[in-house]
């Protein structure tokens, strides 16, 4: 194995951000109405072509329907339109098989809200994939990339940022890592919790992951971290908790670790909301609120993404 070196993070990434905190009470201010100009202004007229087929990785909720606090389909919506005025061919996809395509249905998920089709990520029962075997790697030598992901043209990320109990927070890079991948690497990288506290390894395998599934996406992938409902657990819980912060906004950035660096930088500085968890605990503005929350350091993932080359912890914010 290889050993990385100490990165190279010291570049500037741009990270196109719009407030949830409208400047007028007007509909040109309202996130789902900013979000294809954040997606223009980041270039993602550069990375869709015409006749390109675009992937649209999301979480479709849990599948007991208990869960609410995901990305809604309004959002959604708003990046296959971009796609399509720009001549790609979005589909919509995440991971669990047939039975998450049933859930995102049951969910709101469908062709009508969404303006284009819902396909499972590894297959109807999570048996296509392409492995891609890794040269420098942190702990994955080898790792199953989710064949309708691996066989797109272009990937945009569309992560709800929140809360996990493995690596603390959950965003643009778990949304690829444990979404992107087959059942049994996600098994693996749930093995290497038990190889500490504070839940680097976790991150580290994910990080695996993540350069696994960009290796043919060269120039080809952007992220949407959206920074609302921001609550405790991951999607894939069958409940849904007060948000730890007030709605933040929408990120976007052709760089997948410097929108995720801005999001726990923006929420670790926001306030506590009132009556939720974070009050509770007794957090506060300039906490590492998923770290005292869950034990587990999301930051970890953050500088890992930086050893690995996939992006910088630096950013510029271009507010749209």
């Amino acid at each position: 194995m290889e050993k990385y070196n100490d990165g190279i993070g010291g570049y500037m990434s741009k990270v196109y951000f719009s407030s949830a905190r409208m400047k007028k009470l007007n509909a040109s201010e309202s996130l789902p109405k900013k979000l294809p100009k954040l997606l223009e202004e980041a270039g993602i007229g550069e990375i869709v072509e015409k006749g390109n087929i675009v992937a649209i990785k999301i979480h479709f909720g849990d599948l007991e329907g208990g869960g609410f606090r995901y990305v809604r389909p309004i959002f959604a919506r708003a990046v296959s339109d971009v796609v399509k005025e720009h001549g790609g061919i979005p589909f919509f996809t995440d991971t669990w098989g047939l039975k998450h395509v049933l859930a995102a249905i049951r969910n709101g998920f469908n062709y009508t809200t969404l303006g284009a089709p819902i396909l499972p990520a590894n297959g109807i029962k999570e048996n296509f994939f392409y492995t891609v075997k890794l040269y420098k790697y942190f702990h994955l030598q080898e790792v199953d990339v989710a064949g309708n992901i691996y066989d797109a043209d272009v990937l945009i990320n569309l992560s709800h940022v929140k809360g996990h109990p493995s690596s603390g927070m959950g965003g643009a890079i778990k949304n690829i890592a444990m979404g992107c991948t087959s059942y049994k690497i996600r098994g693996e990288v749930h093995k290497l919790e038990r190889n500490d506290n504070d839940g680097r390894t976790f991150q580290e395998a994910m990080i695996d992951v993540v350069k696994a599934v960009l290796r043919n996406k060269v120039k080809k992938h952007i992220h949407i971290n959206a920074i609302l409902d921001v609550q405790p657990m991951c999607d894939c819980a069958p409940f849904s908790d007060l948000p730890i912060v007030p709605d933040i906004g929408i990120a976007v950035s052709r760089d997948p670790i410097a929108v995720e660096k801005f999001s726990l930088d923006a929420i670790d500085q926001a306030p506590p909301m009132p009556m939720s968890l974070a009050e509770k605990l007794g957090l506060k503005s300039g906490d590492n609120k998923f770290f005292k929350i869950h034990g587990k350091n999301p930051y970890h993932q953050v500088y890992a993404g930086v050893k690995a080359n996939l992006g910088s912890d630096k950013y510029e914010v271009i507010e749209i």
